[in-house]
């Protein structure tokens, strides 16, 4: 195996010495795996301990997604601009500069080599896991080789290369999101580079994600046990795709869903007694510092009165067909200095990113939470390592459910921020984006210590947003603040999230679509949910931004007596108000939405926060503008204004378009589907992200009934067979049994392989 880092070596000895495990090539060391693939080429990995399933995780993932796991493998040692060169706005150089960065620091070698126990120190298990599929994933490319693979993005690449361990724990420690990395890459004292033209990376670090998600009681459900969706609405390429995937060890783990692409866990998925999934947080996990700098010397900053130095490391990075680029990061007590145009470096000042010290703690964090049964042993393993970096939805077969925003958050009280946010940039930041901007010259505005906190400087788990509930809890992507009306979530730092504040219209609907199923109001059969009528609630495909403002508009679009607008006008009092193939004019209202139009009359109301907003203000000359410059869009790229919309959205693969439904979150659509760029005559050829894996669970006394579909298919690869099934089925609406046990694995068998090392 080819290892990568600096530290290497010495990582390799820990890793053999402090896990526990045999050596490698002894005969316990030995991995072996069976593969079976059901439909839809969904592997069902079963092997005797960690290391065999991890083995075959990393085998079966390669062999549909070989080119995002080695993209994503030579992009976390910082070789983009190596294989690909600078990119645009030298977007690899500075990827491979933070990257470096972190590996330089030394840090992956020192929670590695931690004291057996701490949270921060990988598990046995853990190891084996992380062993297991970097030899799995490295059995993929030495036996096919790199010539020979078949997706042609990757055939034939040099970056295409087997890794060893410490390449997948630098991948874990690099995180899935990255905070500021242009900022921080690029930071230099004053007079060197031009800092000014750098952009904030957007605070929301996830930008472009987002989820919804169910937990359903006892109280709600025909079984009486509990239920549960998973819908994250994640990109439809890249890194951040998720993988379906079922792992057992016989008579120790049972767990099936579906995991990143890149990752050796299931992420969201089920057990015989739980079911999670996650969603976005609004929480910032992350904080800034405001340095004052030494007079006489812009790489020192005033602590307690006191001149520290900055930490200097010098960072290399080569680039193809160009020379190598170095770089000098600056670092403080509180992390780097990052600089951007909010953030200058000058004479005066200058800020520092800190960050949250979760390490590599996640894989444990999924391994004790596999173990839990029920959901508040689930919320005992989320305290127990705080590596969830995003909210968890839950629910179990006792019929209890469970939200908890439980990952390590900046201990930052709203005293502690309005104290310590001293400067005008300070005070916005805090103000418009809860993003604590402190002052770094005093100890007194260091983040917080709770005793029940996993590491310093974060929330104690008490003091995090969570909620046990026998009737439902729901989540899209709002702040904890209304997971239940019944219980409204307060007192909370603003770091988490805002409270008694407007909720997006998506939010409305996913309470309202629970209200109705409850009451049986909904056309779906006999009151409360079961696996068919939560499947069909998110299939109606409802718009409920159309159903609160459609009759008003058509009433100003007649009104208005324009010759060019009346298409409009009849195409949407036409529409049914839904985002399905088959709906005429959707694609009008979408473009209207996004042009600005939807303005409401009645504003936003605390004591009704699920019905407000609410009423089109015709009176907002923005309303007709928008409606206006959606027509004069449409016609231009010749696309009828009563097009049906499976027309007019579609998914291209291999040449084939694919028709989809859904549509935009903000318009206040729960099947979130948000595309890329409109073409002439054609409308939207490809899906930016929106509805990825879809999962849906119920409790029985026969035990779980689960069924799933992952909208963009299993495999990236144009030449797998699935590349684009799953799609299809997608399309018609259509769901896979996840098969959890081993009699139903047997039975949906297509394939079979056994691999052994």
């Amino acid at each position: 195996m080819i290892l990568r880092l600096a530290t290497a070596a010495a990582t390799a000895a820990l890793l053999s010495s402090c896990s526990g495990a045999p050596a490698p090539g002894s005969a316990s060391a030995k991995m072996t795996a069976e593969i079976r693939r059901t439909a839809y080429g969904v592997p069902h990995i079963k092997a005797n301990d960690y290391a065999g399933l991890g083995f075959g995780i990393g085998y079966a993932s390669a062999e549909d997604n070989v080119c995002e796991i080695a993209e994503r493998m030579f992009t976390v040692i910082g070789e983009r601009a190596k294989y690909l060169g600078p990119g645009e706005n030298n977007a690899n150089v500075n990827s491979d500069l933070y990257h470096k960065r972190i590996i330089q620091s030394g840090e992956l070698a020192n929670l590695l080599s931690g004291p057996k126990g701490s949270p921060d120190t990988p598990s046995a298990d853990a190891r084996a896991l992380v062993r297991g599929y970097a030899a799995g994933y490295s059995r993929y490319v030495r036996d096919t080789g790199a010539a020979n693979i078949t997706d042609p993005r990757c055939k034939g690449q040099p970056w295409v290369r087997e890794i060893g361990e410490n390449d997948y724990w630098t991948h874990v420690l690099a995180g899935q999101v990255l905070v500021q990395m242009n900022g921080v890459a690029g930071a230099a004292p004053p007079g060197i580079g031009n800092q000014a033209s750098i952009a904030d990376d957007p605070f929301i670090e996830t930008t472009q994600l987002g989820s919804n998600a169910y937990g359903l009681g006892k109280e709600v459900t025909k079984s009486g046990q509990g239920m549960l969706l998973g819908n994250p609405h994640y990109p439809w390429d890249g890194q951040n795709r998720f993988y379906r995937i079922h792992l057992t060890i016989p008579g120790k783990l049972n767990v099936v869903g579906a995991g990143l692409v890149t990752n050796a866990t299931v992420g969201i998925g089920h057990t015989d007694s739980i079911a999670w999934t996650h969603t976005v947080s609004t929480a910032r996990r992350f904080g800034i510092y405001e340095l004052k700098l030494d007079p006489n010397d812009t790489t020192k900053y005033i602590y307690e009165g006191k001149s520290e130095p900055m930490t200097k490391m010098d960072i290399s990075v080569e680039v193809k067909d160009g020379a190598p680029v170095t770089h000098t990061f600056y670092t403080t007590r509180f992390g780097p200095v990052l600089e951007t145009a909010t953030f200058p470096w000058d004479k005066q000042r200058a800020f520092a990113l800190r960050t949250i010290p979760q390490g590599v703690r996640s894989i444990d964090q999924y391994i004790v939470l596999w173990q839990a049964k029920s959901v508040r042993e689930l919320n005992t393993a989320l305290g127990k390592y705080q590596a969830t970096g995003f909210n968890t939805t839950a629910a179990d077969a006792s019929g209890e459910s469970y939200f908890g925003d439980m990952g390590m958050i900046p201990n930052v009280s709203k005293a502690l921020g309005d104290s310590c946010a001293v400067s005008d940039i300070a005070k916005k930041q805090w103000a418009d984006t809860r993003v604590p901007v402190l002052d770094g010259s005093r100890a007194a505005c260091d983040w917080a210590i709770d005793k029940d906190a996993t590491a310093p400087g974060v929330f104690g788990v008490s003091k995090t947003p969570h909620l046990f509930r026998s009737d439902y809890v729901s989540q899209s992507n709002d702040s904890h603040w209304l997971t239940n009306p019944k219980q409204p979530l307060t007192g909370f730092s603003p770091i988490f999230g805002d409270e008694a504040t407007a909720r997006s219209i998506r939010t409305q609907l996913g309470l309202d679509i629970i209200h109705d199923r409850v009451a049986g109001k909904d056309g779906l059969g006999a009151p409360k949910f079961d696996l068919a009528s939560l499947q069909q609630a998110l299939y109606q495909d409802r718009h409920l931004g159309a159903e609160m403002v459609r009759d008003d508009l058509v009433t100003a679009c007649k009104l208005a007596k324009s010759e060019k607008l009346a298409p409009a006008c009849s195409a949407l009092e036409k529409w049914d108000l839904k985002v399905n193939l088959d709906s005429r004019g959707a694609h009008l209202f979408h473009m209207f939405a996004e042009n600005g139009g939807l303005k409401f009359k009645v504003p936003f109301n605390a004591a009704d926060p699920v019905h407000t907003p609410n009423t089109l203000d015709v009176a907002d000359p923005k309303v007709m503008a928008a409606l206006d410059k959606a027509v004069d869009t449409l016609n231009g790229l010749k696309i009828p204004l009563d097009a049906r919309l499976g027309d007019v959205q579609r998914e291209t693969r291999n040449g084939e378009r694919i028709p989809i439904h859904g549509g935009a979150g903000p318009e206040g659509v729960f099947n979130v589907i948000t595309v890329e760029n409109l073409e002439p005559d054609l409308g939207w050829t490809s899906i930016r992200h929106g509805s990825s894996w879809i999962m849906t669970v119920e409790f029985t006394p026969q035990g779980p009934k689960s069924e799933g579909v992952l909208a963009y298919s299993q495999s990236t690869n144009p030449n797998s067979p699935f590349y684009l099934d799953q799609t299809k089925l997608y399309s018609k609406k259509g769901w896979d049994d996840l098969r959890f046990t081993e009699a139903a694995v047997e039975a949906g068998t297509v394939t079979r392989k056994a691999i052994s090392e």
